[in-house]
């Protein structure tokens, strides 16, 4: 599966329906028969992640648009994966601070209004 044979599957922004120059597609990374690309639109902004793999049945392959730049796409590709022991403390640092979180969620609300 090489980086051409992807590409007809990702001509077009989602969003604003653009075409997407070749060379906005970037491979992120890669893994067996799996590979993460990712692409942000000259048109509107959007990014969007789209993950291929292929099979012995053929090619699947899941969109997800985001608002995340090829840098941010990099550095997640990079990062480690998140263990449950992870989600637990940060369930207990949420909830330790969940009122001094709260208030500031109103606050920017209140900004944004």
């Amino acid at each position: 599966m090489n980086r051409d044979s992807m590409l007809p599957l990702m001509t077009h922004c989602p969003i604003c329906k653009a075409l997407y120059p070749k060379e906005q597609v970037k491979l992120i990374s890669e893994q067996n028969n799996a590979k993460l690309y990712h692409s942000t639109c000259a048109t509107c902004g959007h990014g969007l992640f789209y993950y291929v793999i292929q099979g012995q049945a053929g090619v699947s392959a899941i969109g997800l648009v985001s608002d995340a730049t090829g840098a941010d796409a990099s550095r997640m590709a990079d990062a480690g994966i998140i263990t449950g022991d992870d989600c637990i403390k940060a369930h207990k640092i949420i909830e330790k601070n969940s009122q001094d979180l709260c208030q500031n969620l109103l606050d920017i609300r209140e900004k944004l209004a």
